[in-house]
């Protein structure tokens, strides 16, 4: 039987720690303890994680490498492994799906998902407490990683909760504290909201989750749009989006935004370059591969130009999406006119088939 919208929802948020790094310091104990990053070799890299000892350096995911090694000399530098992360978050998964059913498993990335536990805290089997600290357990002693975990009646505010006490966390926000929560703490906690929305909130006078929640919805309206009513809507607390196992493949995207409005064409493509191997270094990461590639263009007066290039046939191959991207810009037609910010997506994402053994007519 369908439940009903008033009945409140019981959703976790898990979130692994610094999951790229863990699984490299697991499996090696001589990076235990220490800075550690997950980067490519070449001079483009990007950093793709970092422990907590590099954190403490100021060396973040998405920071080019050099910047990184400028922050912290003794970083230790590992290269990616694709096939241990798959696995490693191939087994968190399975213990997810002994609390709740595969289709209210959705799986955000290789290191983060959500469930729906609502049945099982409904008929009191158990609370969200009890299998929040057991999946915990149950990562920890059988998989060897750590998770933050938060609870709440939705994904929203169990996602931040998750990420407020990291790492090995646990948040629980009971029904009806939901604004509560969210009131005190930055309005760049909530998800979406980006770095440009912010300076525009900020520039409003707010700057708390609270002051977002209680302002008023026609100027909010105003200046930004019916995305302002829904931004508010969240800093409430409210959202009732529901875990959906059966979601595709999300879309993986990089962005950047210019100190200064650019108009430059190498100095965009040198941006596209940098966003595209952002994006391929986790396409491969998570053993997919994109059949469509789009560019995203913010001009001044904040109007969004987005193109793409689809193919008939999936890749990973960072040249051949770095052209796709590069076409995908030019059919933007922007010219010489300046932009303030330009983004990489690739979307429809596909696991590659198995290999198989070539035939004559192949």
């Amino acid at each position: 039987m369908p439940r009903p919208d008033n009945w409140p929802r019981t959703i976790l948020h898990v979130d692994l720690d610094a999951f790229y790094t863990s699984v490299h310091q697991r499996d090696d104990p001589k990076l235990r303890g220490i800075p550690v990053a997950v980067a490519g070799r070449s001079r483009r890299a990007v950093v793709m994680g970092a422990s907590y000892e590099a954190r403490a350096f100021g060396v973040r995911s998405a920071m080019p490498l050099h910047e990184a090694l400028q922050q912290c000399p003794q970083l230790m530098v590992v290269t990616p492994d694709s096939a241990r992360y798959r696995d490693a978050s191939r087994s968190v998964h399975q213990i997810f799906r002994r609390f709740t059913s595969p289709e209210l498993v959705e799986g955000i990335a290789l290191d983060e998902a959500y469930l729906d536990i609502t049945a099982r805290t409904r008929h009191g089997t158990s609370n969200a407490e009890d299998v929040a600290r057991r999946i915990k357990f149950q990562v920890h002693t059988e998989v060897g990683l750590t998770a933050s975990v938060g609870a709440a009646t939705s994904k929203l505010v169990a996602k931040v909760a998750s990420g407020t006490h990291k790492p090995d966390g646990l948040v629980l926000v009971p029904p009806g504290a939901e604004a509560s929560f969210l009131a005190p703490l930055h309005i760049g906690v909530i998800p979406g909201l980006g770095p440009k929305t912010e300076e525009r909130l900020n520039a409003m006078g707010l700057r708390t989750v609270g002051e977002l929640a209680v302002y008023e919805t026609q100027r909010l309206v105003q200046a930004l749009g019916v995305g302002g009513a829904v931004l508010q809507r969240f800093a409430q607390g409210r959202d009732r989006s529901p875990v959906d196992g059966s979601k595709p493949a999300k879309t993986i995207s990089a962005e950047t935004t210019f100190e200064q409005d650019v108009s430059d064409r190498v100095q965009l493509e040198k941006a596209l370059r940098e966003l595209t191997d952002r994006v391929v270094e986790r396409l491969k990461a998570e053993d997919v591969r994109a059949r469509t590639i789009y560019v995203k263009l913010k001009l001044p007066d904040f109007r969004l130009v987005s193109r793409q290039v689809s193919r008939t046939s999936p890749t990973d191959d960072v040249e051949t999406i770095f052209r796709a991207a590069r076409s995908a810009l030019e059919k933007s037609h922007v010219e010489s006119r300046p932009v303030r910010l330009i983004g990489v997506g690739l979307s429809g994402l596909e696991h590659p088939a198995p290999d198989l053994q070539l035939t004559l007519f192949d």
